[in-house]
């Protein structure tokens, strides 16, 4: 009898296990559809990551040979992991947590592995100009050509294919591998001589190219890393000697090249806020001392810092704080963007990377702009093309300055010293850019360039600009 009913609970414990097993693969089962249901709204997922200043990946069209070979699939599966709803926000707890683990005094945040060369100390002879070789098709005969083609043409020019740029899609720019500390992020420089070559190679032909009477400017600008730390620091880190590197492009460009070299007025200021904690970017006080070297090499009298009308705007969390995936050590140290206004104008007209013109401020108002993107209260951001007009002026001077997003600072300060100034981003001007300076009779060119993105790929942008 006893035994009976014994069977009979260890029944009702098996029922009711049984049961409440049901009811928790029921409910999670429900709450997995349910995040499917929501993941799948297309309305709830983001096509643009404001931190990393990337468009996200896109749901594929389904295709036979997609479907049949499996890609769609693979695809699907990126789009569905990179535009998952709430991403910045999911993304911005996930770091809150970090901070209660794992030591935050010092942190490399790295995008893989890189080689330290060592610096030549003599350059030799000039760096070889570039040319153009034929433009690339879809034929694999003349692909297979392309691959055994000599690295230069009869008259001793290297090659370099022309790029095809239609439905490119040009990225914001965004960090390598980023240093943290003391509540700062430095981005780490590796020397290639490949790279410094190619640059040097790039002005020595932009130099052949330009008509004799205008004047060609190079001004390399070094990063936070080589300025505010010290070379026993940079050496730690297996890095590269930033002025070294700078010293080695220079010395292989033609004399006809006129170098602006910043480094050692920048390094005489590397206590002050000349660049940024959480980015990438030098502040415009930075650029500041930049502008003073090249008004020397121009026999400008420069303006004070103190002339200017100073704007400020806290709170901007940059390139770094996005790349460390929001260390909480940047995190607390937040960035305030000082910009200086023109004396002469504050007024410009640009026209932005898919063709569209418009009219706005060389001094924008970045309490209007996300905290990412506050660096872009300067000339509204990289544009192909952007025009500044001083109405005090009635000389004719003009100067062309072809930069990458550091001249994006230092633009506002040529404005008082020329009739106009014409602003070129070479990763979106694709116009002839002899033509313009002719019919314009522009008689200064400015390369600006920060050290970073120099290189054989942005010496292919740069050519872009010549037809």
């Amino acid at each position: 009898m006893s035994e009976r009913r014994e069977n009979a609970r260890e029944r009702g414990r098996k029922r009711q296990s049984s049961r409440g097993a049901y009811g928790m693969c029921l409910a999670l089962s429900l709450s997995l559809l349910f995040l499917l249901i929501l993941g799948l709204l297309l309305p709830l997922r983001p096509s643009y990551s404001e931190s990393e200043k990337r468009k996200l990946a896109e749901l594929p069209a389904p295709s036979l040979r997609t479907l049949s070979d499996g890609s769609w699939f693979r695809d699907f599966s990126s789009w569905y992991s990179d535009t998952f709803p709430f991403r910045e926000e999911l993304l911005s707890w996930e770091a809150s947590l970090e901070k209660y683990y794992g030591f935050q005094g010092e942190a490399i945040y790295s995008k893989g592995e890189r080689k330290k060369e060592s610096i030549p100390e003599t350059a030799g002879e000039t760096a070889p100009t570039l040319a153009f070789s034929a433009p690339e098709t879809e034929s694999a005969e003349e692909s297979r050509e392309a691959e055994t083609a000599p690295e230069t043409d009869a008259e001793g020019n290297l090659i370099l294919k022309k790029q095809d740029t239609k439905g490119v899609h040009v990225q914001g720019e965004q960090a390598g591998t980023v240093y943290v500390t003391g509540n700062c992020g430095y981005e780490l420089y590796y020397f290639s001589q490949e790279n410094m070559r190619s640059h040097a190679s790039l002005m020595n032909t932009v130099r052949s190219l330009l008509p004799e009477d205008i004047s060609l400017y190079s001004m390399i600008v070094p990063n936070s890393f080589g300025i505010k730390l010290s070379p026993a620091v940079q050496e730690k880190l297996a890095s590269s000697g930033m002025d070294q590197a700078i010293s080695y492009s220079y010395s292989l460009m033609g004399e006809k090249v006129k170098r602006v070299s910043i480094y050692e007025e920048l390094l005489s200021h590397k206590e002050e806020y000349i660049y940024f904690h959480t980015d990438h970017h030098w502040t415009q006080r930075g650029a500041y001392y930049a502008y003073l070297v090249f008004c020397k090499e121009k026999g400008f009298t420069p303006h004070a810092l103190s002339e200017y009308q100073k704007r400020e705007y806290p709170g901007f969390y940059g390139s770094f704080y996005f790349a460390t995936k929001r260390a909480e050590a940047l995190k607390v140290n937040p960035d305030t963007v000082r910009a200086y206004l023109p004396l002469a104008t504050n007024k410009m007209h640009f026209r932005d990377p898919k063709g569209q013109e418009g009219d706005a401020l060389v001094i924008n108002d970045a309490n209007t702009m996300s905290a990412g993107n506050r660096y872009s209260c300067f000339l509204m951001g990289d544009n192909a093309f952007t025009e500044i007009d001083n109405p005090n002026r009635n000389d004719g001077s003009a100067i062309a300055l072809v930069k990458d997003s550091y001249g994006n600072a230092f633009a506002p300060f040529l404005v008082d010293h020329y009739q106009h100034v014409y602003v070129f981003d070479y990763r979106y001007y694709r116009e002839d850019f002899v033509a313009f300076l002719r019919e314009h009779q522009v008689k200064d060119v400015l390369f600006l360039n920060n050290i970073m993105s120099l290189g054989a790929n942005s010496a292919k942008e740069m050519m872009g600009m010549f037809h």
